[in-house]
């Protein structure tokens, strides 16, 4: 199986609505130093208009979260899955001792489209949307904030199903894919949502320690396999002669090929690109880590 299939896949130009998502806003003096001692990325580069992926970690190195942070001139927005909306708030409440910052708990104020390609709203977005260069997909694109109040759609009559795109980059769903077990150098984060050179934050003793090491246990990996049929998941995976490797928890079809993609956590003694793992009596190549 060509690794290049996966640079092969590109996404619909309209819109993505994902649902309701958590979204928390923070004001006040203090919020970026606050928030820069909580998350993996280093909040005090971002510029106005512009989202980054970070994460949220335990003191052991655990994943709380895998959220984007987007900046306005005068706050911080905070994006996850709806999922851990309360969770997040209080998780971040907690640290709050006499910091000048303030949470708003708005998730319920704006729903979220992406763009691809774009670098500015559509003609036709509210005038009271927020915008955010932000590579959601790890490729260039616009979120855009549309209040819940607005009646406004994305031109486009049919959405697209973007979970080719999502498992093809190797992008880990919350609960899913990843979750409180989860270490974040296992399923990708470094390559996008982890500063590695930001001063002292919550399990960044850990992710240091990683780094020394040189490698974490598994590897969340982009599999396929020639077929058309999505398998029922979470699914155990195996080497060819039955040795356990992991599970596997996302899968989609591709447009237009008789391919499936997927998504498995596998053991980092095999996850290399063109070993192969059986899982329910199929086939999959490892195309490449998360």
């Amino acid at each position: 199986m060509n690794p290049d299939l996966l640079q092969k896949i590109k996404s619909p130009t309209h819109a993505w609505l994902p649902g309701p998502r958590t979204l928390l806003r923070l004001i006040g003096p203090d919020r970026l130093r606050f928030l820069n001692g909580q998350v993996t990325q280093d909040v005090k580069k971002l510029l106005p208009g512009h989202a980054v992926r970070s994460a949220i970690i335990t003191s052991k190195g655990r994943l709380e979260a895998d959220l984007h942070i987007a900046a306005t001139s005068d706050s911080l927005l905070i994006e996850t899955d709806f999922i851990l909306r309360k969770s997040l708030h209080t998780r971040l409440e907690k640290f709050i001792v006499a910091d000048d910052v303030t949470i708003e708990d708005i998730s319920l104020s704006y729903n979220l489209a992406h763009f691809l390609s774009l670098s500015s709203p559509p003609t036709d977005a509210p005038k009271d949307s927020l915008h955010f260069l932000c590579p959601r997909f790890r490729e260039p694109g616009l979120d855009l904030w549309i209040p819940s109040t607005s009646p406004y759609q994305p031109a486009s009559s049919a959405l697209p199903d973007w979970e080719p795109l999502r498992i093809a980059r190797g992008l880990p769903l919350w609960g899913t894919d990843v979750g409180p077990d989860t270490l974040p150098p296992e399923a990708g984060f470094e390559s996008d949502a982890i500063s590695s050179t930001k001063g002292c934050y919550i399990g960044q003793e850990v992710i240091s320690r990683l780094r020394s090491v040189g490698h974490v246990n598994r590897h969340l990996c982009v599999l396929a396999s020639p077929s058309t049929s999505i398998p029922s998941l979470p699914m155990e995976s195996t080497t060819p002669d039955g040795t356990a490797l992991g599970k596997m928890t996302s899968a989609t079809s591709l447009p237009d090929s008789s391919v499936i993609l997927s998504l498995s956590m596998i053991k980092r003694d095999h996850a290399k690109a063109g070993n192969s793992v059986l899982a329910n009596a199929s086939t999959w190549t490892i195309l490449r880590h998360a």
